[in-house]
């Protein structure tokens, strides 16, 4: 899998780079510290996924990215679940979306976006059954989601397996 890493957090992308690079089937192509340069490293270098922090522009670089590449894996990796943040990652069409500090959650989750499906962390999941209550309703349909998957995720938001 070629991976691109954006975090305005240098220290943070040469982290994530070192760990998932443990990994034989993951190669690092690139890295980058801004949602600007998000935008030119994903069109320069098509990786298979994008992994990219989400409070440093990340949104505006991610909808840019899936409007010019709408087939883009994009997973956002944060240390915020504000649910502001979640519904926008929702609606442009991200693939995941991941709290920094589950750490151990990362390489399953590139590897589970890799093979087209969407990943979401156990704090994000916990809210989706509210968020979807909202009055800005996201149309799952739209995004691929089929009824079933959709009855399996509010499902797994109360808490069953």
């Amino acid at each position: 899998m070629k991976l691109l890493i954006i975090d305005d957090d240098a220290l943070v992308c040469a982290s994530l780079k070192t760990i998932l690079e443990t990994d034989p089937q993951v190669k690092v192509v690139g890295t980058g510290g801004s949602g600007r340069e998000a935008v030119s490293l994903y069109r320069r270098l098509r990786p298979d996924v994008l992994l990219m922090d989400i409070r440093m522009d990340g949104l505006e670089a991610g909808e840019l990215i899936l409007r010019e590449a709408p087939e883009a894996k994009i997973l956002f990796l944060t240390t915020f679940s504000d649910d502001e943040y979640i519904i926008k990652a929702l609606k442009l069409g991200a693939k995941g979306y991941l709290i920094k500090q589950n750490f151990e959650s990362i390489l399953p989750a590139l590897h589970a976006v890799e093979s087209g499906q969407s990943v979401f962390g156990s704090e994000i999941v916990t809210k989706l059954p509210e968020l979807m209550q909202s009055g800005d309703k996201f149309d799952f349909a739209a995004r691929g989601v089929s009824p079933r998957e959709l009855d399996i995720i509010s499902l797994v938001a109360k808490g069953l397996s």
